[in-house]
């Protein structure tokens, strides 16, 4: 079968379902639980809108018929950037509401020492080359490793922006984050340094922009290690300053003793 036009559409129906579910389950939350504020509520909805845009575009068709580089994007895109927004879109109240719904299972999947991990194994599982490329020949597999890094990546990020400082300090969070930030880049710099293309759907694919399947291979592990560095500063300097100024906080309080 003849690969389809780079430019043209392709669907993950399953995703587009998902997005509107859970903007639909927001505003619920927002009518019965708290009105979020404007700048929570475009967050949120910008984080559904990367899991549809990312899976329902020509992105989607690049990324199963040509180019690892543009897979590795859309897997970024819904394990990087939407989950955190999602997570910061949701006012404490609404966090609140969401963990009583979720029960004993979301409190176990949170607990940093179970999410750390579990977002580490689905990071690297779903791109052990016998995974991805037979998911990338069966679209139901797909489905599921697109499914997998979103869970895994609100598991992960749901401790980082809890309201709770009983149950993750400050300096636990940078722990945690810098901990995540180191375990997951030994995938990028694989990609980036290897001299062999890793998946074998790619080195049979057709090519786009002069890109060989090393190259493409080399493009994406940038592109993938320049993404979580940004997040991960991003992330490591909020927590770090809000240390600083949570112990100046303290040294004042001690002084006006």
């Amino acid at each position: 079968m003849n690969a389809p036009s780079a430019s043209s559409f392709s669907f993950e129906p399953a995703f587009l379902v998902l997005a509107a579910a859970a903007v639909y389950g927001y505003v619920r939350l927002a009518k019965t639980v708290e009105r979020p504020s404007r700048g929570r509520a475009t967050l949120f909805v910008l984080g559904a809108l990367l899991i549809a845009a990312s899976l329902n575009s020509p992105l989607e068709t690049i990324a199963v018929h040509y180019l690892l580089v543009v897979h590795l994007l859309q897997n970024v895109m819904v394990a990087d950037w939407a989950p955190p927004l999602l997570v910061l879109g949701l006012t404490a109240a609404m966090r609140a509401a969401v963990a009583a719904r979720g029960g004993r299972a979301l409190a176990v999947f949170t607990r940093p020492r179970v999410a750390l991990p579990l977002w580490l194994a689905v990071w690297y599982g779903v791109h052990l080359p016998v995974f991805y490329d037979y998911a990338l020949r069966h679209p139901w597999l797909l489905n599921i490793e697109h499914a997998a890094l979103i869970l895994a990546g609100l598991v992960f990020w749901w401790p980082v922006f809890s309201n709770d400082p009983h149950r993750l300090s400050t300096a636990v969070r940078l722990a945690y984050l810098g901990a995540a930030y180191a375990g997951s880049a030994f995938l990028s710099l694989a990609l980036i340094f290897s001299a062999r293309a890793f998946y074998g759907f790619y080195e049979a694919a057709p090519r786009l922009w002069g890109l060989s399947p090393q190259k493409d291979q080399n493009l994406g592990g940038i592109l993938m290690n320049a993404e979580q560095m940004a997040v991960f500063f991003v992330a490591l300097s909020y927590f770090l300053l809000r240390l600083l100024s949570e112990e100046e906080d303290s040294q004042r309080a001690l002084e006006g003793r």
